[in-house]
Order: structure tokens, then sequence, then C-alpha cells
């Protein structure tokens, strides 16, 4: 499987790239050759073709809404192969979370992820889940906090690039 398929570029709704591009800061080389006016599938399709494939995943990383996000960079990661103990716990809680979503898994997550660090692809899917938007992410004893709606695309994009740079 490709990371970038059409069935994961057709989970992307948005009538054109204008809202995608505003939650994060697409590259010169994209600016380059995007129209915020044009259709997701087609801002993708001209990423790849001129070579920009790590700035078509960031743009698909923030256009997906947040369970087909984590769900994307689950299958990505999954390819690779074995996985560590850590790595394999943190994936397994990540994969439940997806089934059903609470607030322990999505704290959990995000405490194995800090065990295994943000150098890891894997420690990436892990915030993505703790970034979700389901709860706050500070200390339960302090007010709530919700996190940025761009932040699951920000740690899906990392886990995915990191993957690839693993791959090489």
């Amino acid at each position: 499987m490709e990371i970038i398929d059409v069935h994961i570029v057709n989970e992307l709704k948005q009538r054109s790239i204008a809202q995608i591009l505003s939650k994060y800061q697409a590259s010169k080389e994209a600016l380059g050759v995007l129209d915020p006016d044009w259709s997701p599938e087609h801002a993708v399709a001209v990423l790849c073709e001129k070579d920009l494939e790590r700035d078509a995943i960031q743009l698909i990383a923030h256009g997906l809404p947040v369970m087909v996000a984590i769900r994307w960079g689950v299958r990505v990661l999954k390819q690779k192969g074995e996985l560590t103990r850590d790595h394999e716990k943190l994936l397994t809680c990540v994969e439940s979370w997806l089934q059903s979503p609470n607030e322990t898994l999505r704290i959990r997550s995000q405490q194995l992820a800090e065990r295994i660090g943000l150098d890891v692809d894997i420690g990436w899917l892990g915030y993505a889940v703790f970034w979700s938007g389901t709860g706050s992410i500070v200390a339960p004893e302090l007010p709530v906090v919700m996190p940025p709606d761009n932040m699951v695309g920000h740690a899906i994009n990392a886990a995915i690039l990191l993957s690839m740079i693993d791959r090489a």
C-alpha cells in the first residue's frame, strides 16, 4: 500500500484547500504551485506530480477529520513491520482508542508516547490521540485547555514523515 492513495484523498471533504492551508505553514515550493481555490484532490495530484510528496502528506494530514487522520497514521506505521514492545503497546492503545474513544485511553496514549519520545514516528501517533480534541491537554487539577484544532494534523504529518525516514 502506498502512503498516499485514492481512498485517503477521497476522505478530504473540503471544496477547496484554502481552509486546509490556513492550518499549517506550507513549503515555498508548495505555495508556488498551489491555488487555494483548488479541490484537495487536484492539489494532492499536482503536489505528487511535482515530486512534493511531503507537502501532499502535510495537506492531507491537516485536511482529514481527526479519526480518519489517526487511522491513516496507524495504517502507514503498521506497514513498517516489526515493532518494539513499547511501540506495540502504544499502537494497541491507539487502536483501542479508535474503536472506543475514551479519556483513559487518550491519557494512556500520551503517557506511552511521552515514554517513547517524539523522535520516533509512533510517539507522534500517541500524541495525535492525546490532542484529538476530546479532552484537556493539561493536568486534571488545572482549568481545561483544549488543543488547537491543527495539532492532530501536525502529529500525523510528523509520524508519517518520520516513518518514511525510517524506511530509507
